[in-house]
């Protein structure tokens, strides 16, 4: 009986190291590995509104069709998105703004987070943009400028502050610059938070455009006026 049990020891011992020893070589399912559910939430911290929202596995050469559909994103606003049931964890994702920018985000690991922030701070203008366009601003008006805006036609929100965090003052010029077509709109805000817009001027034609009562170009001066006082 001693033989036998020693026996039959040497045998499971046997048995069990062949198992340990497939089980070492076979390599551990991961989550990561496994179809799930993939959802995520995108938030927009930027400050404009976002049009169109785009995501597709990392693996894919097409963005598809835009999430948003005829809804909109607005500045501060998040939305959940449901991807489907996949193995994949990797995700491309790109938005485009109010104003005809976008932004993109690559390689996002959906299966370890589950949140998405576009800020703005990436945002480029799209490949159709065109070329760098300049204009001088000339402030004729009584008060210094604090802020301008040059917008393409067909946006709905007047976008970036070409002027950042410098101001024209009274009787200076300042040159700014925009990529996109020559006819935009203009948008100027003045130091008591006043504003005035021209639509649709085209500022190629314009190289230099005094702001004043009028928005009277430079070559078409105050006295020339038709309505001018004699």
């Amino acid at each position: 009986m001693r033989g036998f049990g020693s026996d039959a020891s040497a045998g499971w011992c046997v048995a069990v190291g062949i198992l340990c020893a497939l089980a070492a070589a076979t390599p551990a399912r991961s989550a990561r590995d496994s179809v799930g559910e993939r959802d995520v939430t995108v938030l927009n911290q930027s400050r404009r509104s976002i049009n169109e929202l785009y995501v597709s596995p990392g693996t894919s050469d097409q963005w598809g069709a835009d999430r948003l559909g005829d809804r909109t994103l607005e500045s501060g606003g998040s939305l959940r998105l449901h991807l489907g049931r996949t193995r994949e964890c990797l995700f491309d994702a790109k938005v485009i703004y109010d104003d005809a920018s976008r932004e993109e985000r690559r390689g996002l690991d959906l299966c370890r987070t589950r949140q998405l922030g576009f800020d703005g701070s990436a945002a480029s203008p799209p490949p159709e943009a065109g070329a760098e366009h300049r204009v001088t601003l000339v402030d004729n008006s009584s008060l210094p400028i604090q802020q301008a805006y040059v917008s393409p036609v067909e946006a709905t929100q007047w976008g970036d502050d070409l002027l950042g965090n410098s101001s024209i003052s009274v009787a200076d010029p300042r040159q700014v610059s925009w990529r996109g077509d020559c006819v935009v709109d203009l948008r100027i805000v003045f130091a008591n938070r006043g504003a005035e817009e021209r639509r649709g001027i085209d500022l190629c034609a314009t190289p230099t455009l005094s702001i004043e009562p009028g928005w009277t170009t430079m070559d078409v001066l105050p006295s020339a006026r038709a309505d001018a006082p004699h």
